[in-house]
């Protein structure tokens, strides 16, 4: 893969890799992090892409697995962060549509500007990862269920009970709110 063939991928998908990692680990470091590697994979991949779809998908598989593997480590399991232990005063909180606006990677207006969508981001958030990724790729990023299972290396079906799920748990997050 040669130099512009990069910038060109890395310029039309930062924005969406990007989102991806923060829905997944609430923390615009830890999103910097993933989006950072996940590119840095794709630097350091073959480069073989039938086309564009073909790199897309391969780039949210890829930042989906550096999220997990985020917080799979020894560190994240058995090391209280922090963040955790100060005390709720101490404690800054997490606006996402703040670190979704403008700044490194957001040109336009961020999808999660408005207070409306910030509210279901951060019930979003509240989701576990498997619920997350589906929904987000469902509505957010437009994909169908047979080419989220694709993507996610998973059955039609399981797509599907997930998006049922998901939804039933956002609904419920969004009542309390």
């Amino acid at each position: 893969m040669d130099r512009t063939e990069y910038e060109k991928i890395a310029e039309e998908n930062l924005d969406m890799v990007y989102r991806i990692a923060l829905s997944h680990t609430g923390k615009e470091a830890d999103a910097d992090d993933v989006v950072q590697q996940t590119f840095y994979k794709l630097l350091a991949s073959p480069g073989k892409f039938a086309d564009e779809e073909h790199v897309k998908r391969w780039l949210i598989r890829v930042c989906i697995n550096e999220c997990n593997s985020m917080f799979s480590g020894f560190w994240r399991k058995n090391v209280q962060m922090f963040s955790q232990m100060a005390s709720r005063e101490e404690k800054a909180e997490y606006d996402p549509g703040q670190a979704l606006s403008g700044g490194e990677y957001g040109q336009e207006d961020p999808v999660f500007a408005q207070q409306e969508k910030r509210e279901l981001l951060e019930a979003l958030g509240n989701l576990p990862p498997v619920l997350r990724s589906v929904l987000y790729l469902f509505y957010y990023e437009g994909y169908k269920t047979r080419e989220i299972a694709q993507i996610l290396h998973v059955r039609e079906a399981t797509v599907r009970t997930r998006l049922v799920r998901g939804r039933k748990l956002l609904r419920e997050e969004l009542k309390e709110a």
